[in-house]
């Protein structure tokens, strides 16, 4: 019986906004568990991995930034992934905003989406 082909899921959770670093790092904890829990629920389960360091480059500056990422496998057979997609959407949205990010989003087979967009799979 040939394998099923499952999509994978990346959510990076930022340590908060990019030049103060004032929010708390209970916040990003807080965070992490919220989406664990959410795809636990929407998809069966997901892992995070410890804080990462992560480094990424704007207008000529290399901003630096403590991550953590959560991940998921889902079945493309499972059923509502549109409406599963556009639940995260909004999630991704009150982190945005919880977390003071100009953007946040996730991967999803190696492709990037914002919280803007609420691309599916």
């Amino acid at each position: 019986m040939p394998a099923t082909p499952f999509h994978r899921l990346l959510i990076f959770v930022p340590e908060g906004d990019r030049t103060a670093k004032t929010v708390p790092v209970d916040l990003q904890d807080r965070w992490t568990g919220r989406l664990l829990r959410l795809l636990a629920d929407m998809f069966g389960g997901a892992t995070a991995y410890g804080r990462g360091v992560g480094a990424w480059k704007h207008s000529g500056t290399v901003y630096w930034d403590r991550v953590t990422v959560v991940e998921s496998w889902i079945d493309p057979a499972a059923r509502n992934l549109s409406r599963r997609f556009e639940r995260l959407g909004r999630e991704l949205t009150r982190m945005r905003v919880d977390l003071r990010q100009e953007v946040v989003g996730y991967m999803l087979d190696g492709r990037w989406i914002t919280d803007e967009r609420g691309a599916r799979p």
